[in-house]
């Protein structure tokens, strides 16, 4: 693990700024989630006046808590959320993930807010995931901050611009799944850390051997199809792209503020790149669990099938074909030892 995010991707301790007893709050089911899920390291709720929330000892700010803290997951309002990363970064903190909407994604005043966050935490040394993030999960840590159940551990990465998109892959791993996830990341507004740099924390992540990604755009598409191209040769990456049409890439904007570009050409170079475009989004988790099952990337576009009727056969050559693959014809030799091998009529 030899990305700069696994330290506080692999936390030994989380603060829940804006931790609640309320149940309906979400600083209230963080601490829940990570009990019950048994998270090993150390849970800090953070809150003004509060003491005790939970069973555990709440402190008023993250400066107040006398232990070392990997982690914050910000649950408070936006306009809070400036002050709260000065805060952590002159406790040491390294990642905090920011919960809260209204930043870029909803206007001027919310754009000058993000700014103004990410400021701060440049100043102070802080990493930050979202703002409008759903959070995120490491199930072979026990760190679950999005609250999603019954979560396999396995070696499937989820890169995602939606928490809706990360809860249907997270339901569809429990009906139809086999293998299980590894890290899930809700990029959100990708304020400060932006995709390409989650790319590489993918490609490093031992635990990681596919990556399921939702995208509707890119602010930086040079920089994510150049670590798509690094990471794609170590791992797999299997994407869908949303915002194939102006009314959907209006509602891209809206959502997160993404760009989302030509779509035909979008789907073009992330090929190029070595990336895994499905055109369904019921395809993903199938594909990139296949995907991690089977062994490292090819070294070259040269293959051959081996099919058990020509049926299979001509639907693979086609779909091989398509995707840029090389079917050379076989050498005599190898020929040869076929024929030494098969019945006469499969010769």
């Amino acid at each position: 693990m030899s990305s700069a995010l696994s330290e506080f991707l692999y936390p030994n301790s989380v603060a829940i700024v804006g931790a609640s007893k309320d149940p309906t709050k979400r600083g209230f089911k963080a601490i829940q989630t990570l009990l019950t899920e048994k998270y090993p390291g150390m849970i800090f709720p953070i809150h003004p006046r509060e003491t005790e929330i939970l069973g555990l000892t709440a402190y008023s700010d993250v400066n107040a808590v006398p232990n070392r803290i990997d982690l914050a997951l910000v649950c408070t309002p936006a306009h809070t959320v400036p002050d709260v990363i000065k805060s952590c970064g002159e406790k040491g903190i390294k990642g905090a993930v920011i919960l809260a909407g209204g930043f870029s994604e909803s206007g001027e005043v919310g754009q000058q807010l993000e700014q103004a966050t990410v400021a701060m935490a440049r100043q102070t040394g802080v990493r930050l995931v979202g703002p409008n993030t759903s959070g995120l999960f490491n199930t072979h840590k026990s760190c679950n901050l999005v609250g999603f159940s019954e979560l396999k551990k396995g070696p499937i990465g989820i890169l995602s611009q939606s928490g809706n998109m990360a809860l249907a892959l997270a339901i569809d791993g429990q009906i139809n799944g086999h293998i299980g996830f590894s890290t899930y990341i809700g990029v959100g507004n990708e304020a400060e850390i932006e995709f390409d740099e989650y790319l590489d924390y993918f490609g490093n992540d031992e635990n990681t051997q596919a990556l399921a990604v939702y995208v509707e755009g890119f602010k930086q598409g040079r920089r994510f199809l150049a670590a798509a191209r690094r990471v794609t040769q170590k791992i797999p990456v299997v994407l869908y792209k949303s915002g194939k049409t102006a009314v959907g890439q209006q509602a891209a904007k809206s959502h997160t503020g993404a760009l989302a570009g030509n779509y035909a050409v979008s789907q073009g170079v992330m090929r190029q790149a070595g990336i895994t475009v499905v055109s369904r989004a019921d395809h993903i988790l199938p594909l990139a669990e296949a995907l991690a099952l089977l062994p490292p990337p090819l070294q070259s576009k040269r293959v051959a099938i081996l099919a058990d009727g020509g049926g299979h056969a001509t639907i693979a050559a086609d779909a091989l074909i398509e995707r840029g693959m090389i079917l050379p014809p076989l050498s005599e030799e190898t020929r040869a030892k076929l024929a030494a091998k098969l019945p006469p009529l499969q010769r």
